[in-house]
Order: C-alpha cells, then sequence, then structure tokens
C-alpha cells in the first residue's frame, strides 16, 4: 500500500508516538509491537506476549559477545536491552522520539546495561555510522514508516559482509483496493506510516540493496488477536473518557482486517 510515498516528518512520528505510548502502556505493557499467541484459546497476557514476541525475533539475529547490534526504530528500547542483557551483544538503538530514548536509557541503567546499549537520535534513512559497522541490525516493525528500498540500502550498508538484518513487521496479504485503503488507511495514517508492503516488496528491496533472505516466517495466525486483544482491554478502561470512540474504532478496524498479516524475516549481507 502506497501512501502517496511521501516522506512523514520525524517531528509528526514522534508527536504521534508520544500520545499514542501513555494510552497503550497503561493497558497492554511497555512494549510497542505485536504479541505473540499460540492460537485464540492462548490466554496470555498482552504484556507476556509482547515479550515472547520480543524473544522469538532476537533469537534471530544470533548473536553473542562482542557482537554489535544496530536496532533501528528502537522506541522505549526494551528488546535493545533485552537482548544486551541475554546475548552479551553490544547494542546501537536509535529513534527519532526523544521521550522513547530517555524512557529506553532510563530502562538499561536500571537493568545494568547503561554500557551495553547506547540510545542515540538518528534518521533510519541518514545512518550516522561508517560503512560496514554492524554485525546485524533489527527491525522491529517499524519499516511501514519508511520506503523499503530506500531504508535497506542504508541498512546494507552498515552491515558487514555476512551481516544479519532481521524485520518483523505487518504486511499486505492481497492487492490493495479502495475498500481495504478506507478500512485500514486511518490506522496507518494515525501512525504516519508511509506504506505496507508485501513480503515481496521486502524481498525486492532487500535483493537490490545486496541482502538475501534466509528465512521467512509467516506469523499472521500468532499475531492476529494482539488488536482485537488491545481493543478490549482499551474499551473497558476508556469507556469514561470522552472523545475516544473514534481512536477506538480505528483499533478496532485494524483488528478486523483480515488483509493484513505478519512476518519475520531474516536476510544476510551478501559479499561486496
Amino acid at each position: 500500500m502506497d501512501a502517496g510515498n511521501v516522506r512523514t516528518a520525524p517531528s509528526e512520528i514522534e508527536s504521534t508516538y508520544n500520545e499514542l505510548a501513555a494510552l497503550v502502556g497503561e493497558t497492554a505493557g511497555p512494549d510497542r509491537h505485536y504479541g505473540f499467541w499460540a492460537g485464540p484459546d492462548d490466554d496470555t497476557s498482552i504484556s507476556e506476549a509482547t515479550e515472547r514476541m520480543t524473544d522469538f525475533v532476537l533469537a534471530r539475529l544470533d548473536v553473542g559477545p562482542g557482537s554489535q547490534v544496530l536496532d533501528v526504530g528502537c522506541g522505549n528500547g526494551r528488546p535493545a536491552v533485552r537482548l544486551a542483557r541475554t546475548s552479551g551483544a553490544r547494542v546501537v538503538a536509535i529513534d527519532i522520539d526523544r521521550q522513547a530514548l530517555r524512557i529506553g536509557t532510563e530502562h538499561a541503567a536500571a537493568h545494568g546495561m547503561a554500557e551495553m546499549v547506547d540510545f542515540r537520535r538518528a534518521d533510519a534513512l541518514d545512518l550516522p555510522f561508517a560503512t560496514a559497522s554492524f554485525d546485524a541490525v533489527l527491525a522491529f516493525e517499524v519499516t511501514p514508516h519508511f520506503d523499503v528500498a530506500e531504508l535497506y540500502r542504508g541498512i546494507a550498508r552498515v552491515l558487514r559482509p555476512q551481516g544479519r538484518l532481521v524485520v518483523e513487521t505487518p504486511y499486505l496479504r492481497v492487492p490493495m483496493t479502495e475498500e481495504i485503503r478506507g478500512r485500514i488507511g486511518p490506522y496507518l495514517a494515525m501512525l504516519n506510516a508511509v506504506s505496507l508492503d508485501t513480503p515481496e516488496d521486502h524481498l525486492s528491496a532487500a535483493r537490490e540493496a545486496g541482502m538475501a533472505i534466509t528465512e521467512l516466517v509467516d506469523i499472521t495466525e500468532n499475531v492476529r488477536d494482539s488488536f482485537s486483544r488491545l481493543v478490549g482491554a482499551l474499551r473497558e478502561r476508556l469507556e469514561t473518557r470522552a472523545g475516544t470512540e473514534r481512536l477506538l474504532d480505528t483499533f478496532a478496524a485494524w483488528a478486523d482486517a483480515t488483509e493484513v498479516g505478519g512476518v519475520v524475516m531474516t536476510f544476510n549481507r551478501m559479499e561486496h
């Protein structure tokens, strides 16, 4: 899905996430990504399911002590800190959201990881790092904010030969129609999303950037309940607050969109 191919200003993304973070955080916990459930009968809490998703994604980075990892669009930094703590890798975590970076820095310090995780404000499309700086890169539910061809070119530049990129993202399962756009467009617009790409779009962009796919795992059935459970929890919490119905309807339309799936992709940087 093309949202006009207009790049959203970092300040707009920062403002949006500041408004949503507190609302979602008080309901579902601090993580800002999908949860991972075994199926509709899995009664795992939202916060536990998001931690499960974190572990599912981070395991694919396959890094250890001495590894240098870049977390692109790190949000509040919980996955970055968890990665450093569990693997021993050093992590540079970037985002344009200053509030999230502050929270991440505090979280790292509280868990004794201040020396292992370096939080920096940086633009993912203008990475301020030398060529071949990192052994692995993580893009955890951030690609809809970018033109993936431009994003992957920048990531490939900072990856070392045979370095690994792990991407977890929602994706479009069917060709876009105006009817689908009408239902899910408000949610994407609320998040200042640029596009919602197919896995084929990702594979093509990665290939052009010099990266080869090594694993693609469709997690649609595992993440399908994420937003329906979140909407249910939000409705209970916000039913007495004025002015929230439109927001809840926007979330609900995304939750009900069976045309949207979830995928985890792992790429390797080919030799220069």
